[in-house]
């Protein structure tokens, strides 16, 4: 049996794909690093290529010292992103045979987005030592609060890499197709009060408004993989709820801190942005068009189930209201 297949079997059986450790290299002590060190340019013009190269920035080995949240952070997303693959292969495909995307309809994208609960903490717990260390009840607050957010953040900035404006990609690279919602709902199963064309006509504003105040605002700010993970790091670590201890609040805050510190230093040094503080102030404004857009979701949701205008299939209505765990 080759590795490949291995693999796919330790998955099936129940094996963590996050717990599969790359093979260590000698890290001999480092110097300090070196701001002129050759550094992977920015490109001056967002094309599709230039695009991918936001997700795959390489940095010199030196500069992890500076940044160590956001490196591992990196490597673990990796990890994460070779897991999908394996988890959202479809039957009869080779791992070794790459994916075409493909839109899919109401019950495929739900059932891929379940999926996806269980690998996305996981790479939490491989990036957050601190999260780890939290009692369990504080755990799921956390993680409760935080997926349905970073579930849309983490599709807009999929959309983004990929220049699909109309489109939501989701983690396995299959998408929803804003132009083609029709296409999108005909595999609800369960009766609905009203047809199809009228449920699209109900969720299309919540759509075009993701698409209005999180993709395109990514696209024009050629938001990269640091930077998102700078987002996921404030979006995780959310020192306000109120189901949280004191002194999860001041770990949240510390761990906050210390990834601000590594942001401000990666802008600084390696994207060369001559104000800092103005960029880190942009980005950071996306995080409340975050909250607005999927609470909007969760509204017409709720909306709907309250005046019986349409019935959500458990599994959807559990994804988007936090319910998973």
């Amino acid at each position: 049996m080759c590795r490949a297949c291995r693999y796919s079997k330790c998955l099936e059986v129940g094996m963590n794909p996050m717990g599969v450790l790359a093979k260590p290299s000698p890290s001999p002590s480092k110097p300090s690093p070196d701001p002129s060190e050759t550094i992977q340019p920015f490109p001056s013009s967002p094309t599709q290529t230039t695009r991918a190269a936001l997700l795959t920035i390489t940095l010199p080995s030196s500069f992890n010292d500076c940044m160590p949240l956001l490196s591992k952070m990196r490597s673990n997303y990796q990890k994460l992103c070779d897991a999908r693959i394996v988890i959202h292969r479809e039957e009869g495909q080779s791992l070794f045979e790459e994916k075409a995307p493909r839109a899919l309809n109401y019950q495929e994208a739900v059932s891929q987005s379940m999926k996806d609960v269980r690998l996305t903490s996981d790479w939490i717990s491989w990036c957050f030592d601190d999260f780890v260390k939290l009692p369990i009840e504080e755990k799921n607050n956390l993680f409760r609060n935080f997926y349905i957010y970073y579930y849309m953040m983490e599709g807009a900035f999929a959309s983004h890499l990929a220049n699909k404006i109309y489109a939501v990609v989701l983690p396995s690279g299959d998408y929803l197709d804003m132009t083609q919602m029709e296409t999108f709902y005909e595999s609800i199963e369960v009766k609905q009060p009203l047809d199809k064309e009228q449920i699209e006509n109900l969720f299309k504003p919540s759509i075009d408004y993701h698409r209005k105040a999180l993709i395109l605002p990514m696209i024009a700010e050629e938001l990269d993989i640091y930077e998102f993970f700078a987002l996921t790091t404030l979006l995780l670590w959310n020192t306000t709820l109120e189901t949280i201890t004191e002194e999860t609040i001041k770990t949240g805050k510390r761990v906050k801190d210390q990834v601000m510190k590594e942001i401000g230093f990666y802008l600084k040094n390696v994207k060369k942005v001559k104000d800092p503080v103005v960029r880190v102030a942009t980005i950071v404004n996306m995080l409340p068009d975050v909250y607005k857009v999927t609470t909007r979701i969760q509204d017409n949701l709720e909306m709907t189930q309250v005046f019986n205008i349409y019935t959500a299939d458990r599994q959807f209505h559990d994804l988007i209201t936090g319910n998973f765990i």
